[in-house]
């Protein structure tokens, strides 16, 4: 029609998380913006939105004919980098920019539309080693004592998780295989991943897209809170920031949100932020327990 507006998004952020969070603050564009209104978002993850009900086309952010020549009546440029990125909650980087103000927790809900058929098994927990920032990387030798104790006590457990490229962080995000445990680092489909993910007991990750996408499941979380305050990364389900998600953090308070160099100036207290093998475990008992399971030692 020739009356139709047009409205493009631009999301420039390059991580699996950011992108998801998207998702609720364009179903809520959807709903404002009325039934004669297009929305178009580029993307560098455009997987993500291929199945979106809320998006009538997807292109990739390297699409620079299209992205050129959009003809936009609205154009909204998602950019992590224009707002104090440690101070906000990810949602507000795209809410606040198109005009729409602070989504409501309701609002809030976090979805994944897969598109492949679920082939994903069963297992009681699953966890997500991938390695980031070193303030956002939980140790893997402290993954393996974890997993240990899980399968001492009969737990069936997988590892999900895959390396990826940071081109922002210049560095390649990578996730390990755990002894003892089924391997599906590098192996899985994002579907796939996200299916595992909803069909176990019990989901520990530190805070990264795995954890954003566990938002979009019900399945029982433990978020390790790191060098971001958990509620700048909240995962919302049922209105609810804490609905079936713990989050364990370490003993440092500043949420410096810096990647390699911590401001602290004693070597000892570097990666403070991390929390301890202990607290981890203390989380992990404590879900175990309410699911009604043995709990590890």
């Amino acid at each position: 029609m020739s009356d139709e507006k047009r409205i493009g998004l631009q999301l420039a952020c390059e991580g699996l998380g950011d992108n998801l969070y998207c998702v609720p603050v364009i179903k809520r564009l959807r709903e404002l913006a009325g039934a004669n209104t297009r929305i178009d978002v580029f993307t560098r993850q455009p997987d993500l939105f291929r199945a979106c009900p809320y998006v009538d086309r997807v292109y990739p952010m390297s699409d620079r004919a299209a992205l050129e020549s959009y003809p936009y009546q609205k154009r909204v440029v998602f950019d992590p980098k224009a707002l104090p990125f440690a101070l906000m909650e990810t949602m507000d980087f795209i809410s606040i920019p198109l005009g729409i103000g602070q989504l409501s927790f309701r609002q809030k809900q976090l979805e994944y539309f897969p598109v492949e058929q679920d082939e994903a098994g069963v297992y009681d927990i699953v966890l997500n080693t991938s390695m980031t920032w070193p303030t956002r990387s939980w140790p893997i030798e402290r993954w393996q004592r974890l997993a240990d104790a899980l399968i001492e006590k009969g737990h069936s457990v997988a590892v999900v998780g895959k390396d990826v490229h940071s081109s922002a962080d210049k560095y390649i995000k990578r996730s390990e295989g755990l002894n003892g445990c089924v391997d599906f680092t590098n192996r899985l489909s994002l579907d796939q991943t996200y299916y595992t993910i909803r069909k176990c007991g019990l989901f520990v990750t530190c805070q990264n897209g795995l954890s954003v996408l566990s938002g979009a499941t019900d399945t029982e979380v433990i978020v390790l809170d790191q060098s971001i305050e958990w509620s700048k990364r909240a995962i919302y389900r049922h209105e609810d920031p804490h609905y079936k998600v713990t989050y364990v953090k370490g003993e440092c308070s500043i949420y410096c949100c810096v990647s390699f160099d911590c401001p602290l100036p004693e070597e000892s207290e570097k990666l403070k932020c991390v929390p301890s093998y202990e607290k981890v475990l203390a989380a992990v008992r404590v879900k175990l327990r309410a699911k009604g399971g043995s709990p590890a030692s």
